[in-house]
């Protein structure tokens, strides 16, 4: 199990090293044609780009790990059991990373936005719950059913390209225009919570049906 906990936590921190790159790029693409800049409130929106990439980079990775890292565990020698804690483990991780560098800069960079966005974290926490399960639910569905997979995958990467898109077309940083679009997040609709232990029990009963006849890889 040590062995299993260290491969997830080095796992960890060069997946939240691939979101804040991703971060970063939207980020510099969202200034391309910036009108009236106001960098106190480009600092305080860093961390919605920072959640948008960790939700993107999270549904990539954790279906990429039910097909490749989950078979490659087992054919280590690894427990079912212990894959399937120490995939869990590696989730709550990365979130909790996110969620706590977003409060951490939003902390940093006082204001309206800021205030509005530390508000804002249980539903932020929600997203990323609901994206990581999806994302997991993804690779089992890749696993099992390929075509599936696949029609999911390519739905991911369109929705990308059209995040990476409206980044570039709203480059405007219009402090009331921002704080409008951000203050929706501070509501916390109940379908949201009802959606995170559905989505997590979804997950977790289908993964687990499908590891316990996962083939591993030599």
């Amino acid at each position: 199990m040590k062995r299993n906990l260290k491969f997830w936590t080095r796992y960890t921190w060069e997946s939240s090293g691939v979101v804040l790159v991703t971060a970063a790029v939207l980020a510099v693409i969202s200034l391309f044609g910036a009108e009236g800049l106001d960098f106190a409130v480009f600092a305080a929106i860093v961390p919605y780009y920072l959640c948008i990439a960790a939700v993107f980079i999270m549904m990539m990775l954790n279906s990429g790990s039910q097909t490749l890292y989950v078979p490659l565990l087992l054919s280590m020698g690894e427990t079912r059991r212990n894959v399937l804690l120490g995939f869990h483990y590696y989730r709550v991780l990365i979130i909790a990373v996110t969620a706590a560098l977003c409060a951490l800069i939003w902390l940093l960079a006082p204001g309206e936005v800021s205030a509005i966005g530390l508000r804002s974290i249980p539903t932020i926490l929600c997203v990323l719950l609901i994206a990581s399960a999806l994302g997991s639910i993804m690779g089992t569905v890749l696993v099992r059913w390929k075509w599936a997979g696949m029609v999911l995958i390519i739905l991911l990467c369109g929705v990308a390209g059209g995040t990476v898109g409206f980044a570039g077309a709203t480059g405007g940083f219009d402090a009331a225009q921002i704080i409008k679009i951000v203050s929706y997040l501070e509501m916390l609709p109940w379908w949201l919570m009802a959606a995170v232990p559905a989505s997590l029990a979804l997950d977790a009963g289908f993964q687990w049906l499908i590891l316990r006849r996962q083939e591993v890889k030599l």
